[in-house]
């Protein structure tokens, strides 16, 4: 690629060595850079505890706040979480590349902030499912924000190279959730998973406040509220749908207006959408290969893989006795599969350039790890599934967040915000869908082979396991390892799809885009280096001590004295 570099005037630094000189991005100080990628790592380690935490602390909750009717209202302080953090998704990118990322970022910082406190005051259990919509509404955007921002302050290819702290991320949310909310709400009390929340993210919003700087957006885009109201009505109302099907196993009563309604929102939204002047969702989006490609799997991906540790808890629980205290340990091993694939697939990209087949190669260890657990899972040694495991946190770790990587990389700086939060909207959808779905397909699976044995209903297995007899409790086992089996063969189904999706899919090079963007760099250094040069020349400023010039010789070195300082 050539770039046309401008020649720097004389006794100016050139601007490419003024741009090779600013390691940091937006002259942010070291200590500000420090400051800032601490505190958004904190941010997303909130976010991703808050997402399993709560299910660990099922008891204390219900037992203080709701004895008679808690167990039954409980799963809707999940809901009410994940419902708020997945319809705001699209506003939050709108606003980011309206008002620019920071104000949002720190917004919704602040109200993630201002929702634990309310969690861990409340006094009822509908006032804590209320708090923890407000919660999730903070949540949501913790995730997409901090990924909004770090793709504004650095280009692709250097994104590619700090990855490390991603996957190391991630694989603390899959272990210490389940570890850290059970011990912390039976020693303590179950108001600290919330009280947990605020120093740290009060501190964080200190240290951003202070820390980040980002450019001011020159123009603020109208923003399409009813647009943002509408899809929020849609995915809340598909959402909901998706939850009581997965409860009574069938398509009618409530089930139905819910998903009607849904699917009629959704259609009202697209047509909104086509005809609005600055959309909230650009439809034209999809027109792109690799968004399009891109969106398919985000959506696969988190609908047979994001979901898929929720059920091999249960499993590790019920067919292989773990305490649910320490199923976290168990998990280390898919942990270790994600830090692995974070490690190698940042290098790689940043060595090679190319996405497409590191997305490739760990599409196809999913598939692999997924149908290996679904064929061996109701016999297999505990070190065979700890194989299978990090295995699969390889594909858990690689699938989404490159196919995330790709589209940002791909995307212009004025549609980051929207590509970014349309990519995790998908994903987030495909969890909490598939998480409904696949929870199906288990009960009927469970419900089918343990008939005998009394037991019908897979969540209330473990609570009724202890009683039964030796050959009451092989039969229950037997058939959730064989449900569980089911889930995942069906998992490794729709990942294969997704795997031919990411065949399909066009290529993204990060050498091509970091060379448009440090080219960017250039010419606007240069730019302003001509600018600068041309103000300097317009507007001479005399010496304030020897107004004819330096020695008062005159700006041109004439005057009253010039002339090699002979009379005039």
């Amino acid at each position: 690629m050539t770039v046309d570099i401008p020649v720097a005037e004389a006794g100016t630094a050139h601007p490419q060595q003024e741009a090779e000189k600013k390691a940091n991005p937006h002259g942010m100080t070291d200590p500000q850079v420090l400051v800032f990628i601490v505190c958004a790592m904190a941010t997303m380690t909130l976010a991703l505890l808050d997402g399993s935490i709560v299910s660990s602390a099922v008891l204390p909750i219900v037992r203080d706040l709701d004895p008679a009717h808690g167990i039954d209202r409980f799963p809707w302080l999940i809901t009410s979480y994940l419902l708020a953090a997945t319809a705001a998704q699209p506003l939050y990118g709108r606003l980011s590349d309206s008002y620019g990322p920071r104000p949002i970022y720190l917004s919704a910082l602040a109200t993630f902030l201002a929702g634990s406190a309310l969690c861990a005051s409340a006094r009822s259990l509908p006032q804590l499912i209320f708090f923890r919509a407000v919660q999730g509404l903070g949540g949501g955007g913790l995730m997409s924000m901090t990924l909004i921002v770090i793709a504004t302050l650095y280009p692709p290819k250097s994104r590619a190279g700090r990855s490390n702290a991603g996957g190391a991320l991630i694989a603390a949310g899959i272990i210490a959730g389940p570890m850290i909310g059970g011990p912390l709400s039976q020693e303590l009390s179950w108001r600290w998973i919330f009280l947990f929340n605020v120093p740290l993210a009060g501190l964080a919003l200190a240290g951003i406040t202070w820390a980040l700087r980002l450019p001011v957006r020159g123009t603020r885009r109208p923003v399409d509220f009813f647009g943002s109201a509408l899809v929020a009505s849609a995915t809340c109302a598909l959402l909901l749908g998706v939850k009581t099907y997965g409860e009574q196993h069938s398509f009618s009563g409530p089930v139905v207006p819910y998903f009607y309604g849904g699917l009629m929102m959704f259609v009202f939204f697209a047509v909104r959408q086509l005809k609005a002047a600055d959309p909230l969702m650009p439809l034209a989006l999809f027109k792109d290969r690799v968004f399009r490609s891109a969106a398919i799997l985000q959506f696969v991906g988190g609908f047979a893989l994001l979901s898929l540790p929720v059920f091999l808890i249960n499993y590790l629980n019920i067919v292989r006795g773990v305490d649910l205290d320490a199923v976290g340990l168990h998990l280390i091993p898919l942990a270790v599969g994600v830090v692995l694939v974070f490690l190698i697939w940042g290098r790689v990209i940043a060595r090679t350039g190319r996405c497409r087949p590191v997305l490739i190669a760990t599409m196809t260890t999913a598939v692999a790890a997924t149908a290996g657990l679904a064929l061996t899972v109701a016999d297999a040694p505990m070190w065979q599934l700890d194989v299978l495991l990090v295995l699969l946190g390889v594909g858990l770790g690689g699938g989404t967040q490159i196919a995330l990587f790709m589209t940002q990389s791909a995307a212009h700086p004025d549609q980051l915000g929207v590509v970014t939060t349309t990519s995790r909207f998908a994903t987030m959808l495909g969890t909490t869908i598939g998480g409904s779905v696949l929870g199906v397909v288990l009960s009927s699976r469970f419900a089918s082979s343990a008939k005998a044995s009394g037991i019908t209903d897979p969540d209330s297995a473990a609570a009724r396991l202890t009683g039964l007899p030796p050959a009451g409790r092989h039969l229950v086992t037997a058939a959730f390892a064989h449900a569980t089996g089911t889930v995942l063969l069906t998992a490794a189904g729709l990942l294969l799809a997704a795997l031919i999706t990411a065949l399909l899919m066009g290529e993204v090079d990060v050498n091509d885009v970091n060379d448009v963007d440090e080219a960017a760099e250039v010419n606007e250094a240069a730019e302003e280096a001509r600018e600068d040069a041309r103000t300097d020349a317009e507007h001479t400023v005399s010496d304030p001590l020897h107004p004819a010039g330096p020695a008062g010789l005159g700006a041109e070195g004439r005057g009253a004295r010039g002339d090699g300082g002979r009379p005039a």
